[in-house]
């Protein structure tokens, strides 16, 4: 997956559709999703250098479609200027931390899953 931004932006915000994927059940994944703490973390590609590590993520509901009985989510992070202040390729991931009722964390998950994501600031 790659995504582009400029050198020195803030915009476009970096966001990653939370697919279904059938394995659990989809009310349960989005309630998990609710109570959890989303990071972002950014590495140079070559060095593994942080560019960007653990700032906070976001979780946002997309808008509600006609006929949608399940809300569809979207984990974002808006970059600061700091972040795209250098030209490069870089590696970007999301660790999600799954609380319990006492906020300690249950488990973990990167993302994204199937394929790395790689920004682009030019």
């Amino acid at each position: 997956m790659e995504f582009f931004i400029r050198q020195n932006a803030t915009d476009p915000a970096l966001k990653l559709k939370v697919v279904d994927d059938g394995r659990n059940d989809r009310s349960t994944i989005f309630d998990s999703l609710e109570s959890s703490s989303i990071s972002f973390s950014m590495y140079e590609i070559k060095t593994k250098k942080p560019i960007v590590l653990n700032s906070p993520g976001t979780l946002a509901i997309r808008k509600e479609r006609l006929n949608q009985e399940i809300p569809e989510y979207v984990i974002f992070y808006r970059f600061t200027e700091d972040d795209t202040s250098k030209t490069g390729r870089y590696e970007g991931i999301f660790t999600i931390r799954f609380m319990d009722t006492d906020l300690n964390t249950t488990s973990k998950l990167i993302a994204p899953i199937k394929e790395k994501l790689f920004i682009n600031v030019i």
